[in-house]
């Protein structure tokens, strides 16, 4: 608030000096153009996924449509799905129109579930000799 009485006292001060009315006029002109040049450029840098003062920008759902292709897929269970922030409701049985991260984040999540876990497989008395590369962190 303080920031912004000084700049309107600042203006008001130049406006005084100005010559005339005409001069006034241009004077304000100019700085009406300047401001909007501004705003204009501060609303292309903050792109989402950004961090503008220490905030960082949102995803929209919108954003997500422009930056990946949209496909078609039909879940075979109700889950709930987020990407950055932005979720989407998968139903089971009912085609999906949705960006193709939300489609990579349900086949994902269904390889993992699909995948036996190794520790239940040990304690069943299964012993699994894993193969080369083999992931032993699950």
């Amino acid at each position: 608030m303080a920031r912004k009485a000084r700049v309107k006292r600042k203006v008001s001060h130049e406006l005084k000096r100005a010559q005339n009315p005409v001069e006034a006029q241009e004077v304000l002109t100019e700085l009406q153009a300047e401001v909007a040049k501004k705003v204009e450029v501060s609303q292309k840098e903050r792109a989402p996924g950004m961090t503008v003062g220490g905030t960082k920008v949102g995803f929209t759902y919108n954003d997500l449509c422009n930056m990946f292709p949209i496909v078609s897929f039909t879940p075979r269970e109700t889950v709930l799905l987020t990407f950055q922030g932005v979720p989407v409701q998968a139903i089971s049985g009912v085609e999906m129109h949705v960006p193709k991260c939300f489609e990579d984040m349900y086949r994902r999540r269904e390889r993992a579930q699909d995948k036996p876990d190794l520790r239940e497989l040990k304690a069943r008395g299964i012993d699994v000799a894993l193969g080369a590369g083999a992931d032993i962190s699950s």
